[in-house]
C-alpha cells in the first residue's frame, strides 16, 4: 500500500510539474522582447531599409525638409545604427490615475504646449528595468487630434545621438499595449535647422544606459 501511495504521489508531482514550468515561463516572459523567426527578423531589417531610404530621399527632394536649400545641395543621407531586433518592445502602457495637466516647453523661448501625464511604459534593458513618461498632447489648432508622444535622452546622447534628445512614434497593438521600436527612434527638425522650435522630452526620460539604435547625430547640419 505505501509503495502504491508513493507511486500515486510521484505522478501527482510529475504531473503538475509542466504546469508549473509553463507558469514560471509566462511570468519572466512578460516584461521580455517578442521572440522573432530570422524570416521576420530579415523582413523588419528590409522594411526599415526601405524606410531609410523613403526617409532620405524625402530630405533631400521634398518641400517640407527641415533642410535649408544649401544642404539639400550636399545631403547624402541620414546616419544610422544597425537594425537591432532587440531593442523591438511590446509593451503596455500603464496609465496615471490622476493625469495632470501640463504646459510643455518647446526649445525656443515662449513655446509652450498643452500637454497630459498620461502614464509611462517599462521595459528591461541590460539586467534593469527602465521607465519612460509618455504625454499626450493636446492639439495646436481647432480640429486638430490629440497624440501620445514618448522623448528621451539616453547615455549616448550628444555622443553619438542628438544632444537634444530622441523621439519615437509608437504603434498601437490594442487599448493597452504598443509597439516600441527604438530602431526607429528619431531626431527632431531642431537637429537640422534653428529655425524650428521642438519639444522638450520629458525630464525623468533621461534613460541611465545607451539606446546604441535608430537615428545618430546629424553631422552635416548648419552650425
Amino acid at each position: 500500500m505505501k509503495i502504491k501511495r508513493v507511486l500515486f504521489n510521484l505522478k501527482k508531482i510529475i504531473f503538475f510539474i509542466p504546469a508549473i514550468l509553463l507558469i514560471t515561463l509566462a511570468c519572466s516572459d512578460q516584461n521580455k522582447n517578442k521572440q522573432y523567426t530570422a524570416i521576420e527578423i530579415d523582413s523588419l531589417k528590409n522594411a526599415f531599409e526601405q524606410y531609410r531610404q523613403a526617409k532620405d530621399n524625402d530630405f533631400k527632394t521634398a518641400e517640407w525638409s527641415p533642410l535649408a536649400p544649401e544642404d539639400k545641395a550636399v545631403f547624402t543621407g541620414l546616419h544610422y545604427f544597425d537594425y537591432e531586433i532587440s531593442f523591438r518592445y511590446q509593451l503596455k502602457i500603464k496609465a496615471y490615475d490622476k493625469q495632470d495637466t501640463i504646459e510643455a516647453p518647446g526649445s525656443k523661448s515662449g513655446d509652450l504646449r498643452t500637454a497630459v501625464r498620461y502614464g509611462y511604459f517599462e521595459f528591461n534593458r541590460d539586467a534593469q528595468t527602465h521607465r519612460l513618461e509618455v504625454w499626450k498632447m493636446m492639439p495646436r489648432k481647432d480640429g486638430g487630434e490629440t497624440h501620445l508622444f514618448v522623448g528621451f535622452w539616453d547615455a549616448a546622447s550628444g555622443d553619438e545621438t542628438y544632444p537634444g534628445g530622441r523621439y519615437l512614434d509608437i504603434q498601437e497593438i490594442d487599448t493597452t499595449t504598443y509597439l516600441l521600436d527604438f530602431n526607429y527612434a528619431y531626431n527632431p527638425y531642431c537637429a537640422y535647422s534653428d529655425r524650428y522650435s521642438c519639444l522638450i522630452p520629458p525630464l525623468e526620460n533621461r534613460l541611465e544606459i545607451g539606446l546604441t539604435c535608430g537615428e545618430k547625430i546629424y553631422k552635416k547640419r548648419r552650425e
